[in-house]
């Protein structure tokens, strides 16, 4: 019954105008060579390349984003999770729970991104 409500729910939200994430769309590289040969002009090539570069740009642009997105979404739901974890039982048996342990990934460029999910033991400190 669960699945069902989820997979509901993703539907809901996917159908939403606006709910749909941004498409990052890598640019093609022009090839001079070819442009050349094809009969372009010198000032075409250069539009070609220019247009080209300008392109790159809002593609890392969006890389940046769309990666920033995530990232605080994992981090939302890395919160989220160790809350479950912490207000739960622990002797409670778990159905749902195939014995996945997630890797814990630092995320160098960006700062530190911690996905432990190991509950604390009373009066450890909290986790960054």
């Amino acid at each position: 019954m669960k699945p069902l409500i989820l997979a509901g729910a993703i539907v809901a939200v996917l159908t939403v105008p606006g709910a749909a994430q941004e498409l990052c769309i890598e640019p093609i590289r022009p090839e001079a060579a070819y442009l050349l040969d094809a009969g372009f002009s010198g000032g075409e090539v250069r539009t070609e390349f220019r247009r080209y570069f300008s392109e790159v740009e809002d593609y890392l642009n969006c890389l940046n984003e769309t990666s920033g997105r995530i990232r605080e979404d994992a981090r939302n739901a890395a919160y989220d999770y160790q809350h479950v974890l912490e207000t739960t039982e622990p002797g409670e048996v778990d159905l749902g729970d195939d014995g996945f342990q997630p890797p814990i990934v630092a995320m160098k460029e960006t700062g530190e991104l911690f996905l432990d999910y190991r509950p604390r033991q009373l009066g450890e400190p909290k986790r960054p």
